[in-house]
C-alpha cells in the first residue's frame, strides 16, 4: 500500500468505528456509564453526538477522500481534522485526571488521536515509505527536545492512561487484582531501572544517532553505543519491562498481559520493518552488529567482540598495500 492508501483506509475505518460505537449509545444509553464518571447525568455524554458526527466522522470520510484523489487541501484537512479529534483527548484526559474516573473514554480518545496525528506526519511526504520510516537529521538540541517531548507523551500514554483504563475495565467486571508482600518495592525498582534504561537509550539515539526514537523521525546514522551496545532494541526492552512493572505495582493481570501483548506485537509487526529498513541504509555495518548484539537478551561478550574487532582489524591492514 501506499502512503496515501493507509491514510485513506485508517480515517475510513475511523469514521465506521466511531459512528458504530455513538450507533451503541443512542440505542443503549445507559451503556455512557463505562465511558464518564459515575456522578453525570447521561446527556453530558450524548450532548456530543452533533460535533462528533460532523467533525469525525464526517471530517474523517471527507479527508479520506481528499487524501485518496491527492487535492490540494488534503494535507490543510487531515492537521484540521487532528486539532478537531485532540481537543475532546485533552478534555476527557483532564476530566479523568480531576475524578479518577472515565479512564476507559481517555484511553479510547487518546488512540484515536494518536493514530490521527500519526497519519498527518506521514501524508504528503515524497520520501515517505510505506513503512512510515522516515529519517530525519536533527541538530543535537532539536533531537534531544524532540526526544524528551517523545518520552513524556509515551509514558504518559502508555503506562499510565491505557493502565489505568484496563484497572477501570477490570473493576467494572469485578476481576480480582493480585498482591504480595514486597509488591510496592520490587515492582518499583524494576520500574525505575526500566526508567533509566529507555531515557539512556532515547538519549543516546538523540546525541549519537542526530535522530529521535519515532520512525517518522529516526536517526541518519547507525547507533551501536551506549546500551545499543548490549542490545539491539533497548527502547523497546525498557518499554515492555516499564509496562509489566506498572501491571505489577498494580496488581492487575491484565496490564501485565497487555505489556506482554505490546511486546509481541512489536516482535512480530514493528521490528521487521526497522530491521529490513536498517540493512537497507546500512548493509554489512548492520548485519555484523546484528549478529554480534542479541535482540531481546544483553550481550556481555566484552572479551569476543574485542577480539572479533582486533581480528577485523588485522584483516583489514593485511588488505593494505606494503603489508604481508
Amino acid at each position: 500500500m501506499t502512503p496515501r492508501q493507509i491514510v485513506a483506509s485508517y480515517l475510513l475505518i475511523q469514521a465506521i468505528g466511531t459512528a458504530a460505537w455513538w450507533a451503541w449509545l443512542l440505542y443503549d444509553p445507559e451503556s455512557t456509564k463505562w465511558f464518564q464518571p459515575a456522578a453525570w447525568p447521561v446527556e453530558a455524554l450524548l450532548g456530543f453526538w452533533l460535533g462528533d458526527f460532523l467533525l469525525l466522522v464526517g471530517g474523517s470520510v471527507a479527508t479520506a477522500v481528499a487524501v485518496l484523489r491527492a487535492l490540494p487541501w488534503a494535507a490543510v484537512a487531515i492537521w484540521s481534522l487532528t486539532a478537531a479529534v485532540w481537543y475532546p483527548t485533552l478534555y476527557c484526559i483532564g476530566v479523568s485526571v480531576m475524578t479518577d474516573q472515565a479512564w476507559i473514554a481517555s484511553a479510547m480518545m487518546v488512540a484515536m488521536a494518536g493514530l490521527t496525528l500519526a497519519m498527518a506526519t506521514i501524508y504528503g511526504t515524497v520520501s515517505q515509505s510505506p513503512s512510515t520510516i522516515r529519517v530525519i537529521s536533527l541538530t543535537r538540541t532539536a533531537a534531544l527536545g524532540w526526544t524528551v517531548a517523545q518520552v513524556v507523551i509515551f509514558w504518559g500514554i502508555f503506562l499510565w492512561i491505557i493502565p489505568a483504563a484496563i484497572v477501570e475495565f477490570e473493576q467494572r467486571l469485578h476481576w480480582s487484582r493480585f498482591s504480595h508482600s514486597g509488591q510496592t518495592v520490587m515492582s518499583l525498582v524494576v520500574l525505575t531501572a526500566a526508567s533509566v534504561l529507555g531515557l539512556w537509550s532515547g538519549i543516546t539515539m538523540a546525541t549519537v544517532g542526530d535522530g529521535t526514537p519515532l520512525p517518522t523521525a529516526t536517526a541518519p546514522k547507525l547507533v551501536v553505543s551506549g546500551p545499543y551496545r548490549y542490545v539491539r532494541n533497548p527502547m523497546a526492552l525498557a518499554g515492555v519491562l516499564q509496562g509489566i512493572a506498572v501491571g505489577w505495582l498494580l496488581g492487575s493481570p491484565c496490564v501485565v498481559g497487555y505489556a506482554i501483548a505490546g511486546a509481541v506485537a512489536w516482535h512480530l509487526f514493528v521490528r521487521p520493518i526497522e530491521e529490513a529498513d536498517l540493512k537497507k541504509r546500512f548493509g554489512d555495518d548492520y548485519r555484523k552488529y546484528q549478529n554480534r548484539v542479541r535482540l531481546w537478551l544483553p550481550t556481555f561478550s566484552t572479551k569476543r567482540e574485542s577480539n572479533q574487532n582486533r581480528h577485523e582489524s588485522l584483516r583489514i591492514d593485511d588488505d593494505e598495500p606494503g603489508i604481508g
